[in-house]
C-alpha cells in the first residue's frame, strides 16, 4: 500500500501543494484541505517568506525564512517563519530539514498545533509512523476538532495493517482462505499491498 501523508500547512491562509508528487494516488491525497492560521497582523512587513511559499517558489522562500530567521528582516513570530520555511523545505521532499524546522517552531511554541501536524506529516512522508502518530496525537489534544490529524492516523493504521499481514505470511501463516474471507480485512482488500500478499 503506498499510501503518503496530506499536505503540511503554512501560516497565511493558503491552499499549497506541498508534497504534490508524493500524494498522487494516496490515501489521504484525495483529501487536501490546508488549514492554517492568519498571521498578517503579528508581522511589521509583508511576509515574504510567506508569500514566496503562496506561490510555491520554495526555494527563494528557504532564502527569506532564512532571514527571518537570522534577524535579517523584522518578523514579531519567528516561530512562524521556521514552519514556513519546513514547509518549504518539506515540499522539496527535504524532510530531516523540514523535521528541524517543526521542532524548533514547537520550541518557541509548544502549543503550536499546525507545527506538530506538519512534522508528523514529515516523519510520514519517512514512514516513521511512531513519530507521526505521536505529532498527529499531539497536534489533536490542542485542537480536537481538526479532521485531518485523525484521518492521517487511519491511512498509518491502515498501512500498518498490510505490514503486519505480511509479516504474518512471511513468517509461515499460511491459511489463504482465512485471510480472503476475515472480514477484519476488508479495510485493506482493494490496495496494492494485500493483492501482493495473496498472489504469493
Amino acid at each position: 500500500m503506498n499510501v503518503k501523508p496530506k499536505r503540511g500547512e503554512i501560516d497565511g491562509r493558503a491552499e499549497l501543494s506541498a508534497m504534490e508528487s508524493f500524494m498522487k494516488s494516496t490515501c489521504v491525497g484525495l483529501f487536501i484541505l490546508i488549514h492554517v492560521l492568519s498571521v498578517t497582523s503579528t508581522c511589521y512587513a509583508k511576509d515574504l517568506c510567506q508569500e514566496y511559499v503562496k506561490k510555491k517558489q520554495y526555494d527563494e522562500a528557504i532564502k527569506e525564512c532564512s532571514r527571518q530567521i537570522n534577524h535579517e528582516t523584522e518578523v514579531d513570530n519567528v516561530g512562524i517563519a521556521y514552519l514556513n520555511r519546513g514547509f518549504a523545505y518539506a515540499a522539496k521532499g527535504l524532510y530531516d530539514n523540514a523535521i528541524a524546522d517543526y521542532s524548533t517552531a514547537i520550541k518557541a511554541n509548544p502549543k503550536y498545533e499546525t507545527a506538530y501536524f506538519n512534522r508528523g506529516n514529515a516523519y510520514y512522508a519517512k514512514k516513521q509512523y511512531d513519530e507521526a502518530i505521536a505529532d498527529y496525537r499531539k497536534a489533536v489534544e490542542l485542537n480536537p476538532k481538526n479532521p485531518y490529524p485523525y484521518y492521517n492516523m487511519a491511512c498509518i493504521y491502515s498501512v500498518r495493517a498490510c505490514e503486519q499481514l505480511r509479516k504474518s505470511v512471511e513468517n509461515g501463516f499460511k491459511d489463504w482462505d482465512g485471510i480472503k474471507k476475515d472480514k477484519d480485512l476488508d479495510n485493506i482488500r482493494n490496495s496494492s499491498c494485500y493483492k501482493e500478499i495473496i498472489r504469493k
